[in-house]
């Protein structure tokens, strides 16, 4: 149907779930004309302030506490799709910063490039993140946010059992709109849903991060960073029993994250505030940071574990079901080192939204369609992580075995082969830099000849200089004499 001017009306949306993905999805849908309505089972009224959001802790969405980087995926479409809520996030402490104008030191100085401004990232908190986004999508006709409302099953057409036209919730009523969007992250009750409907269960692909993190938030008292970056939005690296991030957030405060192999008893006690500092101050480039009269923490230490690269998607062999769609995390999640999943849920929101535009019917061509684009959209992210992760992973391993690691096939670019050479080169760290953002897609980093030929070249010379970081048996020691110092 179309009205006088020729365009489709929009459509009566319900969007499972309040978080990023969710209130991404209502921003899109809003925006392109859509009426939404938000259910969020989590009851409580949103933060009142940036602290406020800062302190909450959300059974429902543990990530929210962790370390989060805003990949220039994430950045560039706020900017240029969602202008106001970009410009928000400035104004409520975020910063703007270039990755170009953070370049390894043997690159410096770096000429500008067409294209570089993209390079843009947002130092934020994932906390102020969302409320910023929340209060922004509210703010927009047609949305309204539903608190306390636990969806248990989905409602089908009479004329049609395989088409979803709304929701039943826990407390028996039953909602009904032209499409339902499922943003209910990883933890999704998709499956269920279905099964409980009569309809085909997504087939599902997993495969484990083998990574546990520990985050802990601190505000900074110094005048100017103490100690370097050289990742531009933070500073950190990964060594051969460990990983250590420092993020940047607003309002002069940041986060560090470590991450350890989830079997690594050795390290379990960095869960605990004392040995999770010793770790850092272990770490060289990260020391100054935690140092007396730099910083003081602002939050406990955050454990987050159980992590997979998961890719779920309805069978490919079965007729579509239709007026549903899942985003984000309930689609698609990878290691959340990468920083990937806030970009990956705007970008899915977006293309929902431009996907609705294009083709208004609810109906197999729509369902059809919105799987080939999801899948165009995360196979790429989630097969570079799952390689990536088991690299890793396999040189944790043989660090806690005490083996020497295996090394790669002659000629196949790594990401730890990469990252090595573009301290050195700068097109190889421009390639870098732009797959990490999202910017362009894992091949033009890992299968381009060209890039192979300059990471062979600066590797024929030796491995360039490491990071400072500790050796195992010195973080092992530094982890077990803060222990030993804790009063029993």
């Amino acid at each position: 149907m179309t009205v006088a001017n020729g365009h489709t009306p929009g459509k009566q949306a319900i969007v499972i779930g309040g978080s990023v993905a969710g209130l991404a999805t209502a921003l899109a849908l809003a925006d392109a004309g859509h009426q939404v309505q938000i259910l969020e089972r989590d009851a409580q009224e949103a933060p009142a302030t940036i602290d406020a959001a800062a302190a909450r802790q959300r059974a429902t969405v543990p990530q929210a506490v962790h370390s989060h980087a805003f990949a220039s995926l994430a950045c560039n479409l706020l900017r240029k799709r969602a202008a106001d809520v970009y410009e928000a996030l400035l104004e409520a402490g975020g910063k703007e910063i270039n990755l170009v104008d953070y370049p390894p030191p043997a690159l410096i100085p770096v000429r500008r490039r067409p294209g570089d401004d993209d390079l843009r990232m947002v130092t934020v908190r994932r906390s102020t993140f969302e409320l910023v986004l929340l209060r922004r999508v509210l703010a927009r006709p047609g949305v309204e946010l539903v608190r306390g409302a636990t969806v248990r099953g989905l409602l089908r057409a009479e004329d049609d059992p395989r088409r979803v036209t709304g929701v039943r919730l826990a407390d028996g009523t039953e909602r009904r709109a032209d499409i339902v969007v499922d943003a209910t992250g990883r933890r999704s009750a998709l499956s269920s849903w279905l099964a409980d409907a009569g309809l085909p269960e997504p087939r599902i692909e997993s495969e484990n991060c083998r990574i546990v993190y520990y985050t802990r938030h601190y505000k900074l008292l110094a005048k100017r960073p103490p100690g370097p970056l050289n990742r531009g939005f933070g500073a950190g690296g990964l060594w051969d029993s460990y990983t250590a991030v420092l993020f940047l957030g607003d309002n002069d405060t940041f986060s560090i994250s470590l991450g350890v192999l989830p079997e690594d008893a050795a390290l379990k006690d960095v869960r605990h505030p004392e040995p999770f500092t010793a770790a850092v101050r272990a770490t060289p480039m990260l020391a100054g940071w935690v140092a007396p009269g730099n910083s003081e923490p602002i939050s406990g230490v955050y454990a987050m574990g159980g992590l997979d690269n998961m890719l779920r998607l309805p069978p490919s062999q079965e007729r579509p079901v239709t007026g549903l769609f899942a985003v984000g995390d309930a689609v698609c999640t990878t290691n959340p080192s990468y920083g990937r999943g806030v970009s990956l849920a705007l970008a899915h929101a977006f293309l929902l939204a431009d996907l609705l535009t294009a083709h208004p019917v609810v109906d197999d061509a729509q369902a059809s369609e919105y799987l080939h684009r999801t899948e165009l959209l995360m196979r790429p992210w989630l097969e570079e992580a799952k390689a990536n992760d088991r690299g890793r992973a396999g040189l944790w391993q043989a660090t806690l075995e005490g083996r020497p690691p295996q090394r790669p096939p002659a000629g196949l670019v790594t990401f730890g082969l990469a990252v090595a050479a573009a301290s050195q080169d700068e097109e190889v760290w421009r390639r870098v830099a732009n797959v990490m953002m999202m910017l362009q897609p894992p091949s033009t980093l890992y299968a381009d000849d060209d890039v192979r030929a300059r990471i062979g070249k600066v590797m024929a010379g030796g491995p360039p200089p490491q990071l400072p970081g500790a050796s195992r048996a010195e973080l092992v020691a530094a982890v077990e004499a803060a222990v030993s110092a804790v009063p029993s």
